[in-house]
């Protein structure tokens, strides 16, 4: 059994990358799957590449079962987004962390509608990552550039390296 517990927003850092965030995941997913909603362990961690080591994860609901899949999030002890321009509701990111091995992991879930352009994106990403290792390394290049800028904040941080990820995604 896992317990969620309060998110802790920290400073973007980096970390390299770690077998953990695959079993972290996987005991994650399995906690918070029901017959009818599906996980999907996605972004930096899922895809072999070092960073902030957040755990993120797509919670994968059925057309019209978005507010089911946020309540059920609810339930299980996540909290709204700790940031200063949240996700939209209509596609909302609940967080939590967790305990894993005597250490704290945190959790970004991604409630996303269920074979969705996104979704499929998601899928896609991850694993162009995993096949390109060369394009690993230069993203853990990038983010390595951005925190010798100074950068810390977890949401200018994102808005820093999303060019990258925006230039990779379009090539898909």
């Amino acid at each position: 059994m896992i317990t969620l517990e309060p998110y802790q927003l920290v400073d973007a850092s980096f970390s390299p990358w770690r077998p953990i965030y695959l079993d972290v995941a996987q005991t994650l997913s399995e906690h918070i799957s029901t017959p009818r909603i599906e996980v999907l362990h996605f972004g930096s961690t899922s895809a072999k590449v070092g960073g902030k080591g957040i755990i993120d994860l797509s919670i994968l609901y059925r057309s019209g079962e978005r507010d089911d899949a946020v309540a059920h999030l609810y339930a299980l002890g996540f909290q709204d987004q700790h940031s200063d321009q949240p996700f939209p509701e209509h596609r909302p990111r609940k967080d939590a962390s967790v305990i894993y091995q005597d250490e704290r992991f945190l959790v970004h879930a991604h409630v996303i509608e269920k074979d969705s352009d996104e979704h499929h994106r998601q899928i896609a990403y991850k694993q162009y990552l995993l096949d390109n290792p060369g394009v690993r390394a230069e993203y853990e290049n990038e983010k390595r550039a951005i925190l010798a800028q100074g950068v810390r904040d977890q949401d200018v941080y994102v808005k820093h390296k999303a060019p990258f990820v925006k230039g990779v995604l379009a090539n898909l």
